[in-house]
């Protein structure tokens, strides 16, 4: 047993108090230096990981002996990649985050870090119980992300958000009902429940699958679940999307992995769920080039690249679930440059509507190369991480479900020439008569390059992470 996994998860709780006690000024150094920190750890985890075991990296505490409850935390090949992208990500947001932030700073870093540890602690639950406590801590840090640092229309997007989001979590907490019913020890341990889900009657698995499955659609999202989504992204401030695109959807792929795991019976109806993941997916691309607000177009790309994901975890095998991990972290890194990048844009153009925003090439060139290289990301160009999640998500697809798991290409063909277009007529596009509104501080091309760094080192090197030997 090892302590490294729960000083993980708390390290943001003790930064709380440094927080309280520093003023506006400090309260982003605070974050970041909690961020900085919990990367180091994350690092130092997965090392261990990789030369000890994952058993090796397990901490397990008894909470509730009569229900069989304890504070249990575990490292595997698939959750050591999203802990990785955790990291990363909050680096980046807490680096840019107080440059959008403006008022109640200290509520804002309080709620930073409350959904640092809440994403660090789904992703390392080794239990059903933790895993939805901290998805609905997530939840609700979001919905007042949202709420009080949106947007115009922010309070509508935040209710329509929490809607869909407490849907979402009451299904799941039924089919986590469910399984602690049926399984014959009666536990939410999740290793156990993988161990022994076949033992599960066949209608009670049926059940349980299909709670499961649309809980998981709402939350990643898929169409027909999908409309929260760009509300949620225009309104929301631009750290709160980079969290949203960046955390909050993983927590449906990763619970969808979990669903094939538990469930033999998921397996049986694999094919239907593969071509509801590709039709959203194509159908989001579509519905992108229609788009005229810049984080509406974005969101969509994002619905997109999650259907794609959903296409390889459902070809359930090693590789889809590997390459399926693996496109979410490189997604989460890539879609969060869009994000800021576009963010920044609203702050020096004083709009986010894209034929409103010319010239961005000639005044900010810094900029536009890093969202340009966002956007390569996205689509997974060579030697970024994007391009080994896709060949890993298409390897598995075809294996399973043979040509027609290629199908799911079409959306990425459509997405870049989407944001092609986009960067044609905003970033390409100049316009003497057009000046933004101020500079951009150097903390917005610092978070970028976080980004890209990551999105580079674990493209060129991904032995650092994948392992597809195993799960």
């Amino acid at each position: 047993m090892s302590l490294i996994l729960p000083i993980i998860v708390l390290v943001p709780l003790l930064f709380l108090v440094p927080l309280a006690y520093f003023d506006r000024e400090h309260a982003g150094k605070v974050t970041v230096a909690c961020s900085i920190i919990v990367l180091a750890l994350a690092i130092i985890s997965i090392f261990m990981a990789k030369t000890s075991g994952y058993n090796a990296v397990s901490f397990s505490a008894l909470y509730i002996s009569q229900l069989g409850l304890s504070f249990s935390l575990a490292l595997t090949n698939i959750t050591s990649i999203l802990l990785a992208m955790t990291a990363i990500l909050f680096l980046a947001v807490s680096v840019v985050g107080y440059y959008f932030i403006k008022e109640k700073e200290k509520l804002y870093g309080t709620i930073l870090l409350i959904s640092e540890i809440s994403a660090l602690g789904i992703f390392l639950a080794a239990n059903f119980f933790l895993f939805y406590v901290f998805w609905e801590v997530t939840e609700v840090m979001m919905f007042f992300i949202i709420f009080i640092y949106g947007g115009y229309n922010k309070r509508y997007a935040s209710i329509k958000f929490i809607i869909y989001s407490i849907t979402s979590s009451l299904l799941l907490l039924i089919a986590i009902m469910l399984l602690y019913s049926a399984v014959p020890a009666h536990s939410f341990n999740i290793s156990y429940l993988i161990s022994n889900g076949s033992l599960i009657p066949q209608g009670t698995q049926l059940a349980i699958m299909l709670l499961l499955l649309i809980s998981f659609m709402i939350k990643m999202p898929v169409f027909p679940f999908h409309s929260w989504l760009p509300d949620a992204h225009t309104e929301a401030p631009t750290t709160g999307s980079m969290i949203l695109a960046g955390i909050l959807l993983k927590f449906g792929g990763y619970g969808l992995i979990l669903m094939f795991l538990i469930l033999p019976v998921a397996t049986t109806y694999a094919p239907y769920m593969a071509a509801i993941f590709a039709f959203s997916a194509i159908y989001s691309a579509i519905v992108s080039l229609k788009q005229t607000n810049m984080k509406r177009m974005i969101a969509y790309t994002s619905i997109t690249d999650m259907g794609i994901i959903g296409v390889g975890i459902a070809a359930a095998n090693v590789a889809g679930f590997i390459g399926g991990t693996y496109a979410m972290m490189s997604h989460a890194l890539a879609i969060s440059i869009l994000f800021l990048i576009a963010g920044t844009m609203d702050e020096v153009y004083g709009t986010l509507e894209i034929k409103k925003i010319t010239g961005v090439m000639k005044n900010y060139s810094g900029i536009a190369y890093l969202f340009i290289a966002g956007v390569f990301a996205t689509v997974g160009i060579p030697l970024t991480a994007g391009f080994i999640g896709d060949v890993l998500i298409f390897i598995g697809a075809y294996g399973t479900f043979g040509a027609l798991g290629l199908i799911p290409v079409i959306g990425i063909l459509i997405i870049a020439a989407a944001m092609l277009w986009l960067i044609e007529r905003s970033f390409l596009k100049g316009d003497e008569e057009r000046k933004p509104y101020r500079e951009i501080d150097r903390r917005i091309p610092a978070g970028a390059i976080i980004l890209l760094a990551g999105l580079i080192i674990l493209g060129v090197l991904p032995f650092l992470l994948l392992n597809i030997s195993s799960i």
